[in-house]
C-alpha cells in the first residue's frame, strides 16, 4: 500500500505538504530549509535529531527545525503512515510580527498533546480538500501560534566563539559557489584548517558533511526551478549535477518522491 502524495500551496506562502503511507524506503539523514512539522497518523516513525533517537508513535507530533540534520524510517510492523508540512522560518516570523529576524526553536523533538494532534490533524484534511483561501490560512496561523504558544522558545543567538565563526565562513563560501566544483582543500585552506580538521568540524557545526551540506542546498535550488516549470535535465545541469539520474536519485532520497513528481504536484 505504499504511496507518497505531496501538494504546494502557493496560498499559503508555497506551504509544502507530504503524506507517506506505509513508506518502506528509509530517508537518510538530511535536512529542510524549512521546519518539519509531522502527524503519525498510525503505526510509529523513528528518526534522529538533535544527537539521538525518538519514537514517534500513533497521534503523536513530531517537531524539527530548520535545518536541523535529521532521518526517518519505519519503527513498527503494521502500516504507518503520516502527514508532514515544511512552513519557513521566515512565515513564523511573520506570524510573530518580528523585527529582529528570530523564529522559534523547538526543543522536544515528540510532543503528545491530543488537542494539537486533532488541530493539526484537521488541518491536514483541511488542505487536502478544495476549500477557500481563508478557511486553509485560518487553520493554519492558529494550529502554529498554539503550536508556539504551547511547545517552543524563541531561538537564542548564535555563539560568536571563533571555530563557529570560521565554519559559518565556510558554509557562506559554499552557498556563494553553490554550483562550482569546489574542492576540500580550497574550503579546508580558507579557513585555515587541515582537511581533516575542517569535515570533523563541519559536520559537529551543522550535522552535514560539506558535500551533503552542498548537495541540499543545490536540491533546494533545484526545487525552487522546478516549481516554475524548468525541464528537470536542464536543471540537474544547472545546478550541478552530472546528469538526470545522478539528481534524481538525491532528490528521492532527500524528498521521497521524483523531481517529476514535485514539478507536476506545483
Amino acid at each position: 500500500m505504499q504511496q507518497s502524495k505531496f501538494s504546494f500551496h502557493h496560498d499559503l506562502g508555497g506551504l509544502e505538504v507530504l503524506h507517506n503511507i506505509d513508506k518502506k524506503t528509509d530517508f537518510g539523514r538530511h535536512n529542510h530549509s524549512g521546519y518539519t512539522v509531522a502527524l503519525v497518523d498510525c503505526g510509529a516513525q523513528r528518526f534522529f535529531r538533535s544527537g539521538g533517537q525518538h519514537l514517534a508513535g500513533t497521534n503523536s507530533i513530531i517537531l524539527i527545525n530548520a535545518e536541523q540534520v535529521h532521518d526517518c524510517r519505519k519503527a513498527c510492523d503494521g502500516i504507518s503512515s503520516y502527514r508532514s508540512m515544511y512552513p519557513t522560518p521566515e512565515f513564523f516570523n511573520s506570524l510573530m510580527d518580528s523585527t529582529k529576524n528570530r523564529a522559534p526553536y523547538f526543543s522536544d523533538a515528540v510532543i503528545h498533546d491530543q488537542v494539537l494532534a486533532s488541530q493539526l490533524r484537521g488541518l491536514f484534511n483541511t488542505l487536502d480538500c478544495p476549500t477557500s483561501q481563508l478557511e486553509k490560512q485560518t487553520q493554519l496561523v492558529s494550529f502554529l501560534t498554539n503550536l508556539c504558544a504551547s511547545t517552543s522558545q524563541l531561538q537564542q543567538a548564535e555563539d560568536q566563539k571563533s571555530l563557529k565563526c570560521r565554519i559559518e565562513l565556510a558554509k557562506n563560501y559554499l552557498l556563494d559557489h553553490l554550483f562550482d566544483d569546489i574542492g576540500l582543500s580550497e574550503l579546508a585552506s580558507l579557513i585555515h584548517m587541515s582537511q581533516f580538521h575542517f569535515v570533523r568540524a563541519f559536520k559537529v557545526q551543522t550535522g552535514l558533511t560539506p558535500h551533503a551540506f552542498q548537495i541540499q542546498h543545490r536540491l533546494n535550488h533545484a526545487k525552487a526551478m522546478l516549481r516554475r516549470g524548468d525541464n528537470i535535465s536542464q536543471v540537474a545541469n544547472s545546478v550541478g549535477f552530472y546528469d538526470h539520474s545522478h539528481f534524481s536519485r538525491y532528490f528521492k532520497k532527500n524528498m521521497g518522491i521524483t523531481p517529476n513528481q514535485y514539478k507536476q504536484a506545483c
